[in-house]
């Protein structure tokens, strides 16, 4: 077996086929549609790391991998190996489909003795899938004897698992929220025609049901004070925009509006996966908010999703209360760090990895800043 570094692009016709036998998982974040769009929009300040694990003619792993910069004010900077995608993507991992344990070792051994000038490899939302995060650790600990190895858990992800039937789902949430969500869809019935649309049946092109769905994204987040995940950040919008239009032509977008006598007052843009609704970014008209409009689009999403035969809805990292409410069921996410020694490295090391030390130097303006490779 051998490693070699190849071009993202080069690999459109072989990605998603392994990814399918993923012994390690497989979701949306890892298809090749995401990761390449990700790359043309994020890479231009790192360099292509992706690595390709050959079995004499057959390849049978691939490491999405980068290499990054980050200045430390006043100390210099710190290069790590992490995953393409890190930070827009919810969950990262390897794709392997046989002989693991070698694989890592391998790509591993490869960056050790192939890749100059990184300080830690950092990999970052690697999801818990049955026993993988820890076996994940536990290869990691037996191969890297030469490097420091960290690990932690970095997030939390509640997801809904569907029954077979919507009666099912309602019965088993609580009793104030089921009697809430009847109390919220007798109100805007009585003033309104409400159904839930995707794009498609709206009658929307992508582009202009993505243009709806920022419009609502960020009217929700000006109602907070706060500026949204679109508002000064054309790299996040533009990326989006194609990811959008690839997930389209895929079947995997899922952006669903909810129209109250024909306007759109609450969104949710979704990806549809593997019999698994992804559900990343939400909006809604702040003059609906009587209405509790987000919950009644969640309600009736679930709804679809268990027509359809989806067996999960996955509302991905993050524990904020509105969750709490639909789901006590969640995942946990991963951090693995391996540290070379040095000085210079065990100190950032130490002051990214202590949570109390991070939020301090946070406000003092010293943590790391990604800057140009």
């Amino acid at each position: 077996m051998k490693v070699k570094e190849v071009d993202i692009y080069s690999l459109k016709e072989t990605w998603n086929n392994l990814l399918k036998n993923n012994l390690l998982g497989d979701n949306i974040f890892l298809t090749w549609e995401w990761l390449s769009t990700w790359w043309k929009h994020f890479g231009k300040e790192k360099k292509n790391l992706v690595l390709l694990v050959m079995d004499e003619n057959e390849v049978v792993g691939i490491a999405p991998l980068m290499l990054s910069k980050y200045k430390l004010p006043g100390f210099g900077s710190i290069k790590k190996v992490e995953f393409i995608g890190s930070r827009q993507s919810d969950y990262n991992n390897f794709i392997i489909i046989k002989k693991e344990a070698e694989c890592l070792r391998l790509i591993t051994e490869y960056l050790t003795d192939s890749v100059e000038h990184w300080d830690w490899i950092e990999l970052k939302e690697i999801p818990e899938t049955a026993k993988k995060a820890h076996y994940l650790e536990k290869l990691f600990r037996d191969i890297s004897f030469s490097l420091r190895l960290r690990t932690r858990i970095c997030n939390i992800c509640p997801y809904v698992p569907l029954p077979d039937s919507f009666d099912q789902l309602i019965n088993g949430l609580s009793k104030n929220m089921r009697q809430n969500l009847n109390k919220y869809q007798r109100r805007i019935k009585e003033n309104y025609h409400v159904e839930l649309k995707r794009y498609d049946e709206a009658r929307l092109s992508v582009k202009e049901a993505m243009e709806l769905f920022i419009t609502l994204h960020e009217k929700r987040w000006i109602l907070k004070g706060l500026p949204g995940a679109f508002r000064n950040n054309d790299t996040f919008r533009n990326f989006h925009m194609e990811i959008a239009e690839r997930f389209a032509n895929s079947g995997w977008l899922g952006l669903y509006f909810l129209m109250s006598d024909g306007e759109p007052v609450s969104a949710q843009y979704t990806f549809e996966y593997g019999q698994k609704m992804y559900y990343y970014l939400a909006g809604f008209d702040p003059e609906y908010s009587n209405y509790s409009v987000g919950n009644l689009m969640t309600l009736y999403l679930l709804e679809r999703c268990i027509k359809k035969g989806f067996r999960e809805y996955d509302m991905m990292r993050g524990i904020e209360p509105y969750k709490a409410w639909w789901t006590q069921s969640y995942k946990r996410n991963f951090e693995i760090r391996l540290v070379r020694g040095g000085l210079l490295r065990n100190f950032c090391d130490w002051i990214t990895w202590n949570k109390a030390i991070t939020s301090l130097v946070e406000k003092t303006k010293l943590s790391l800043k990604a800057v140009s490779i």
